[in-house]
């Protein structure tokens, strides 16, 4: 045992992180998604959040910085961000409450939620007068299915589809979103007693398969049709999602 992991489950885990780092590579986001839809499998779910909620901020500096559009993506996300800071406490004290296979359900609805909109294609349109609104609710919810599951993707994407912004000001935002929404649930694991000195050195360690993986899924990305990879990934995280509710009931 290494850091209060069996050591062929570490394995699995750099494995994991490896997969999902490659997924980022080649679609741009996804990683908790891969994380979150296999590491259940192999280490409790509880450690399984932590570590991907532990890695999201990191993997998405770059992106912000590349980006050069932080000033802007602060002015665009500014209600989500600050919706984000009571909902993640709260999400922190139903975390301490949850018993038994909450997780799984909680994390099986959230998957099977995110695929559906994905491969549906649904697009929500928010217009000038409703963007502080929907930007509070879409904090709200996200902070607190974030700390409940660490995938809060789905809810950052349909408030930025909504607005309209464009592929620069996306990858800035989302980046910026993922990176506070990142600091902001480990804090609430912190407080939950969830997040301890193993779980931050599996962390930090699992960083450089993942940042291997992202520079793979790069090179693949040149060479598949993106929309064949991504909806393939969609079709087996909505399996996945099934499996989780099943066995969360």
């Amino acid at each position: 045992m290494m850091f209060g992991v069996e050591i062929y489950a570490l394995a699995m885990v750099f494995c994991i992180f490896y997969v999902a780092g490659c997924v980022k590579g080649v679609l741009g986001f996804g990683l908790p998604l891969i994380t979150m839809s296999l590491l259940p499998f192999v280490i409790p779910v509880e450690l399984a959040i932590v570590l991907s909620a532990l890695v999201q901020p990191a993997t998405n500096i770059g992106q912000l910085i590349s980006t050069g559009g932080a000033k802007k993506a602060l002015q665009s996300t500014w209600p989500v961000l600050l919706a984000l800071v009571p909902s993640v406490a709260i999400g922190a004290w139903f975390l301490k409450e949850l018993e038994g296979n909450s997780h799984l359900f909680i994390l099986g609805l959230t998957l099977t939620g995110f695929s559906i909109y994905s491969i549906s294609g649904f697009a929500v349109v928010i217009s000038k007068n409703r963007q502080n609104f929907a930007g509070s609710l879409t904090g709200l919810v996200a902070g607190l299915v974030g700390v409940l599951t660490s995938i809060n993707g789905m809810f950052f994407i349909m408030y930025l589809v909504g607005i309209g912004a464009d592929r620069k000001a996306f990858r800035a935002a989302i980046a910026l979103l993922f990176i506070v929404s990142g600091l902001l649930i480990n804090s609430g694991f912190w407080f939950a007693g969830l997040l301890d000195q193993n779980s931050i050195i599996i962390g930090m360690l699992v960083l450089i398969p993942c940042f291997i993986g992202m520079w793979s899924g790069n090179l693949i990305g040149n060479r598949i049709p993106n929309d064949v990879f991504r909806k393939m990934i969609l079709y087996a995280l909505l399996v996945i999602g099934g499996v989780f509710i099943y066995r969360g009931l």
